[in-house]
Protein backbone atom coordinates (compact mmCIF):
# COMPACT_ATOMS: atom_id res chain seq x y z
CA UNK A 1 0.00 0.00 0.00
CA UNK A 2 1.54 3.50 -1.36
CA UNK A 3 -0.91 6.46 0.01
CA UNK A 4 0.16 10.06 0.80
CA UNK A 5 -0.15 12.55 4.05
CA UNK A 6 -3.11 14.92 3.02
CA UNK A 7 -0.71 18.03 3.29
CA UNK A 8 2.01 16.84 1.08
CA UNK A 9 -0.88 16.99 -1.72
CA UNK A 10 -0.44 20.00 -4.05
CA UNK A 11 -2.67 22.68 -1.58
CA UNK A 12 -3.67 19.78 0.34
CA UNK A 13 -3.71 21.84 3.48
CA UNK A 14 -6.42 24.06 1.57
CA UNK A 15 -8.41 20.94 0.27
CA UNK A 16 -11.66 19.01 1.76
CA UNK A 17 -11.54 15.82 2.98
CA UNK A 18 -13.48 14.67 -0.28
CA UNK A 19 -11.34 17.14 -2.23
CA UNK A 20 -8.53 15.23 -0.62
CA UNK A 21 -9.10 11.93 -1.30
CA UNK A 22 -9.76 12.35 -5.28
CA UNK A 23 -6.53 13.81 -5.58
CA UNK A 24 -4.83 11.02 -4.08
CA UNK A 25 -6.66 8.30 -6.34
CA UNK A 26 -6.10 10.81 -9.51
CA UNK A 27 -2.52 10.70 -8.37
CA UNK A 28 -2.42 6.83 -8.87
CA UNK A 29 -1.82 5.87 -4.80
CA UNK A 30 -3.68 3.99 -2.51
CA UNK A 31 -4.14 5.64 0.61
CA UNK A 32 -4.58 8.94 2.21
CA UNK A 33 -3.56 10.25 5.56
CA UNK A 34 -5.29 13.51 7.16
CA UNK A 35 -2.85 15.28 9.17
CA UNK A 36 -5.63 15.08 11.88
CA UNK A 37 -9.71 14.21 12.41
CA UNK A 38 -9.83 17.81 12.62
CA UNK A 39 -8.81 17.96 9.12
CA UNK A 40 -12.10 15.39 7.88
CA UNK A 41 -14.43 16.84 10.14
CA UNK A 42 -13.73 20.15 12.32
CA UNK A 43 -16.33 19.72 14.49
CA UNK A 44 -15.47 15.65 14.33
CA UNK A 45 -19.15 15.00 13.46
CA UNK A 46 -19.55 11.52 12.79
CA UNK A 47 -21.82 12.10 9.62
CA UNK A 48 -18.89 14.00 8.37
CA UNK A 49 -16.71 11.11 9.34
CA UNK A 50 -18.83 8.48 7.59
CA UNK A 51 -19.01 10.77 4.25
CA UNK A 52 -15.54 10.61 4.25
CA UNK A 53 -14.92 6.85 5.01
CA UNK A 54 -17.90 6.23 2.12
CA UNK A 55 -16.02 8.86 -0.33
CA UNK A 56 -13.24 6.23 0.58
CA UNK A 57 -14.62 2.99 -0.26
CA UNK A 58 -16.03 3.99 -3.61
CA UNK A 59 -12.13 5.31 -4.19
CA UNK A 60 -10.81 2.11 -3.06
CA UNK A 61 -8.59 4.10 -1.16
CA UNK A 62 -7.21 3.03 2.16
CA UNK A 63 -7.26 5.59 4.77
CA UNK A 64 -5.33 6.81 8.25
CA UNK A 65 -4.93 9.75 10.27
CA UNK A 66 -2.46 11.71 12.70
CA UNK A 67 -3.97 11.38 16.45
CA UNK A 68 -1.90 15.09 16.99
CA UNK A 69 0.95 15.78 19.64
CA UNK A 70 0.46 13.82 23.11
CA UNK A 71 2.42 15.03 25.73
CA UNK A 72 0.61 15.55 29.16
CA UNK A 73 3.84 17.31 30.64
CA UNK A 74 3.77 20.22 28.04
CA UNK A 75 -0.57 20.34 27.45
CA UNK A 76 -0.75 23.46 25.59
CA UNK A 77 0.97 21.37 22.72
CA UNK A 78 -1.61 19.04 22.88
CA UNK A 79 -4.27 21.74 23.32
CA UNK A 80 -6.56 20.05 19.92
CA UNK A 81 -6.89 16.52 22.18
CA UNK A 82 -7.71 18.22 25.47
CA UNK A 83 -10.07 19.64 24.02
CA UNK A 84 -12.27 16.86 22.06
CA UNK A 85 -12.10 15.76 25.36
CA UNK A 86 -13.64 18.25 27.51
CA UNK A 87 -10.25 19.40 28.88
CA UNK A 88 -8.82 15.87 29.91
CA UNK A 89 -6.38 14.99 27.65
CA UNK A 90 -7.24 11.05 28.62
CA UNK A 91 -10.59 11.29 27.75
CA UNK A 92 -9.85 13.52 24.18
CA UNK A 93 -7.44 10.77 23.26
CA UNK A 94 -10.11 8.02 23.74
CA UNK A 95 -12.77 9.95 22.25
CA UNK A 96 -10.29 10.53 19.11
CA UNK A 97 -9.71 6.92 18.91
CA UNK A 98 -13.08 5.39 19.42
CA UNK A 99 -13.89 7.91 16.25
CA UNK A 100 -11.45 7.21 14.10
CA UNK A 101 -12.16 3.39 14.75
CA UNK A 102 -16.16 3.79 13.82
CA UNK A 103 -14.71 4.99 10.13
CA UNK A 104 -11.92 1.82 10.18
CA UNK A 105 -8.89 4.03 11.49
CA UNK A 106 -7.34 2.19 13.88
CA UNK A 107 -3.19 2.34 13.47
CA UNK A 108 -3.12 6.55 14.09
CA UNK A 109 0.68 8.08 14.49
CA UNK A 110 1.35 10.70 17.11
CA UNK A 111 4.73 12.64 17.82
CA UNK A 112 5.50 13.77 21.37
CA UNK A 113 6.24 17.63 20.66
CA UNK A 114 9.12 19.69 19.08
CA UNK A 115 12.62 19.24 18.74
CA UNK A 116 13.51 22.35 20.88
CA UNK A 117 11.34 20.24 23.47
CA UNK A 118 13.79 17.85 24.21
CA UNK A 119 16.23 20.94 25.07
CA UNK A 120 14.55 23.86 26.06
CA UNK A 121 11.35 22.83 27.69
CA UNK A 122 10.69 23.89 32.21
CA UNK A 123 9.93 19.99 31.92
CA UNK A 124 12.83 17.35 31.64
CA UNK A 125 12.58 15.52 28.50
CA UNK A 126 12.48 12.37 30.63
CA UNK A 127 9.34 13.76 32.63
CA UNK A 128 8.05 14.17 29.56
CA UNK A 129 8.66 10.31 27.92
CA UNK A 130 7.35 8.87 31.35
CA UNK A 131 4.09 11.27 31.24
CA UNK A 132 3.25 9.87 27.94
CA UNK A 133 3.70 6.44 28.85
CA UNK A 134 1.88 6.93 31.90
CA UNK A 135 -0.75 8.33 29.87
CA UNK A 136 -0.76 5.91 26.88
CA UNK A 137 -1.17 3.33 29.94
CA UNK A 138 -4.54 4.59 30.77
CA UNK A 139 -5.47 4.78 27.82
CA UNK A 140 -4.89 1.07 26.81
CA UNK A 141 -7.89 -0.34 27.52
CA UNK A 142 -9.99 1.95 25.12
CA UNK A 143 -7.57 1.21 22.73
CA UNK A 144 -7.96 -2.59 23.40
CA UNK A 145 -11.84 -2.41 23.05
CA UNK A 146 -11.67 -0.10 20.06
CA UNK A 147 -8.71 -2.93 18.28
CA UNK A 148 -6.66 0.13 17.51
CA UNK A 149 -3.19 0.89 17.93
CA UNK A 150 -1.44 3.96 18.71
CA UNK A 151 1.60 4.80 16.55
CA UNK A 152 4.65 6.57 17.91
CA UNK A 153 6.37 8.61 15.14
CA UNK A 154 10.28 8.79 14.68
CA UNK A 155 10.35 12.67 14.76
CA UNK A 156 13.37 15.44 15.33
CA UNK A 157 13.28 14.82 19.00
CA UNK A 158 13.33 11.26 20.24
CA UNK A 159 15.73 8.67 19.67
CA UNK A 160 14.74 5.19 17.89
CA UNK A 161 15.96 4.06 21.41
CA UNK A 162 13.48 5.84 23.47
CA UNK A 163 10.78 4.74 20.95
CA UNK A 164 11.52 1.21 21.19
CA UNK A 165 11.47 1.38 24.95
CA UNK A 166 8.62 2.95 25.43
CA UNK A 167 6.64 0.25 23.18
CA UNK A 168 8.17 -2.12 25.45
CA UNK A 169 7.46 -0.53 28.51
CA UNK A 170 3.37 -0.05 27.16
CA UNK A 171 3.23 -2.90 25.41
CA UNK A 172 3.18 -3.95 21.89
CA UNK A 173 -0.43 -4.74 21.54
CA UNK A 174 -1.42 -1.15 21.75
CA UNK A 175 1.55 1.23 20.69
CA UNK A 176 3.68 1.06 17.65
CA UNK A 177 5.95 2.84 15.51
CA UNK A 178 5.66 5.14 12.43
CA UNK A 179 9.05 5.06 10.88
CA UNK A 180 10.30 8.20 9.51
CA UNK A 181 14.25 7.88 8.04
CA UNK A 182 14.88 11.54 7.31
CA UNK A 183 13.81 12.92 10.73
CA UNK A 184 16.38 10.14 12.83
CA UNK A 185 19.19 11.78 11.51
CA UNK A 186 18.46 14.79 13.28
CA UNK A 187 19.79 12.38 16.64
CA UNK A 188 22.61 11.40 14.39
CA UNK A 189 21.32 8.11 13.77
CA UNK A 190 22.23 6.04 10.71
CA UNK A 191 18.33 5.41 8.89
CA UNK A 192 19.27 1.46 8.06
CA UNK A 193 20.66 0.79 11.47
CA UNK A 194 17.11 3.09 12.95
CA UNK A 195 15.21 0.33 10.89
CA UNK A 196 16.34 -2.33 11.84
CA UNK A 197 15.92 -1.24 15.63
CA UNK A 198 12.24 -0.41 15.23
CA UNK A 199 11.39 -3.36 12.55
CA UNK A 200 9.56 -5.59 15.07
CA UNK A 201 7.26 -2.90 15.49
CA UNK A 202 6.75 -0.59 12.59
CA UNK A 203 3.68 -0.33 11.01
CA UNK A 204 4.12 2.87 8.91
CA UNK A 205 6.94 3.96 6.83
CA UNK A 206 7.01 7.52 5.14
CA UNK A 207 9.29 8.26 2.36
CA UNK A 208 11.17 11.45 1.96
CA UNK A 209 15.04 12.03 1.19
CA UNK A 210 17.64 14.32 2.87
CA UNK A 211 20.85 15.53 2.74
CA UNK A 212 23.65 16.97 5.55
CA UNK A 213 25.52 19.92 4.67
CA UNK A 214 28.36 21.05 7.17
CA UNK A 215 27.60 24.75 8.21
CA UNK A 216 29.75 26.88 11.11
CA UNK A 217 29.70 24.48 14.03
CA UNK A 218 28.09 21.68 12.79
CA UNK A 219 25.74 19.87 10.21
CA UNK A 220 21.97 20.67 9.22
CA UNK A 221 19.51 18.70 7.47
CA UNK A 222 17.91 19.99 4.38
CA UNK A 223 15.40 17.75 2.65
CA UNK A 224 16.08 16.50 -0.87
CA UNK A 225 14.19 15.19 -3.70
CA UNK A 226 13.75 10.92 -3.16
CA UNK A 227 16.75 9.34 -4.63
CA UNK A 228 18.73 12.25 -4.31
CA UNK A 229 19.83 12.14 -0.92
CA UNK A 230 21.45 10.18 1.59
CA UNK A 231 18.94 7.74 2.70
CA UNK A 232 19.53 4.38 1.45
CA UNK A 233 16.18 3.28 0.68
CA UNK A 234 17.32 -0.04 -0.88
CA UNK A 235 18.53 -1.09 2.74
CA UNK A 236 15.54 0.50 4.33
CA UNK A 237 12.80 -1.27 2.73
CA UNK A 238 13.39 -4.91 3.00
CA UNK A 239 13.45 -4.39 6.86
CA UNK A 240 10.11 -2.88 7.07
CA UNK A 241 7.78 -5.52 3.96
CA UNK A 242 4.87 -5.00 5.44
CA UNK A 243 4.61 -1.68 6.64
CA UNK A 244 2.34 0.80 4.99
CA UNK A 245 4.21 3.35 2.78
CA UNK A 246 2.88 6.85 3.47
CA UNK A 247 4.46 10.04 0.71
CA UNK A 248 5.36 13.02 3.05
CA UNK A 249 7.20 16.20 1.97
CA UNK A 250 8.76 17.10 5.23
CA UNK A 251 9.74 21.39 5.84
CA UNK A 252 11.84 21.34 8.36
CA UNK A 253 16.23 22.34 8.15
CA UNK A 254 17.34 21.15 11.62
CA UNK A 255 20.59 22.44 12.80
CA UNK A 256 22.93 19.75 15.05
CA UNK A 257 25.88 21.20 16.44
CA UNK A 258 28.05 18.28 16.30
CA UNK A 259 30.75 19.72 17.36
CA UNK A 260 29.18 21.56 20.60
CA UNK A 261 30.35 19.55 23.70
CA UNK A 262 27.50 20.88 26.18
CA UNK A 263 24.60 19.92 23.24
CA UNK A 264 26.12 16.66 22.92
CA UNK A 265 26.01 15.77 26.42
CA UNK A 266 22.62 16.42 26.11
CA UNK A 267 22.14 13.34 23.46
CA UNK A 268 20.70 10.00 23.70
CA UNK A 269 23.76 7.61 23.47
CA UNK A 270 24.55 7.12 19.62
CA UNK A 271 27.00 4.37 18.16
CA UNK A 272 30.58 5.86 17.22
CA UNK A 273 29.37 4.17 13.70
CA UNK A 274 25.89 6.00 13.13
CA UNK A 275 27.26 9.39 14.01
CA UNK A 276 30.51 8.70 11.93
CA UNK A 277 27.85 7.85 8.94
CA UNK A 278 25.66 10.47 9.60
CA UNK A 279 29.14 13.04 9.64
CA UNK A 280 29.91 10.95 6.13
CA UNK A 281 26.86 12.30 4.72
CA UNK A 282 28.01 15.93 5.14
CA UNK A 283 31.88 15.00 4.24
CA UNK A 284 30.11 14.01 1.27
CA UNK A 285 27.89 17.17 0.74
CA UNK A 286 30.30 19.46 2.25
CA UNK A 287 29.64 23.00 2.04
CA UNK A 288 28.03 23.77 -1.23
CA UNK A 289 24.93 25.73 -1.59
CA UNK A 290 21.66 23.39 -1.76
CA UNK A 291 19.72 23.47 -5.58
CA UNK A 292 15.96 22.57 -4.01
CA UNK A 293 13.65 25.14 -2.67
CA UNK A 294 13.23 24.35 1.44
CA UNK A 295 10.13 26.53 1.02
CA UNK A 296 8.54 24.60 -1.30
CA UNK A 297 8.18 21.16 -0.16
CA UNK A 298 5.45 19.62 -2.77
CA UNK A 299 8.10 20.35 -5.40
CA UNK A 300 9.45 17.15 -4.63
CA UNK A 301 6.43 15.34 -5.06
CA UNK A 302 6.27 14.65 -8.80
CA UNK A 303 9.58 12.60 -8.57
CA UNK A 304 8.93 10.43 -5.53
CA UNK A 305 5.94 9.72 -7.03
CA UNK A 306 7.37 8.19 -10.00
CA UNK A 307 10.01 6.45 -7.66
CA UNK A 308 7.02 5.12 -5.70
CA UNK A 309 5.07 3.90 -7.89
CA UNK A 310 7.00 2.75 -10.94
Amino acid sequence: MIGIIKSSLPDGRSLTAVEALKAAAKLGLQGLLFNSLFDVSPTLDPAELAAARAEANRLGLEISSMLGIVNPALPARSQPIVDAGGGDMQAGVERLVELAASIGIRDMFFIIGMIEDRFEADVSWQAQLDGVAELLGRCAPALRRNGSKLLLKTHEEIATSEIVALVERIGTDVLGVAFDPVNVLCRLEDPVAAARRIAPYAAQLYVDDAVMRFQENGIRRFLAPLGEGFVDWDGISPLLPDAKVWIEMHAGQFAMPVFDRDWLRHQPPVAVEEFASVLAMAAKFGTREVPWDQAAPVARLTQALLRCLS
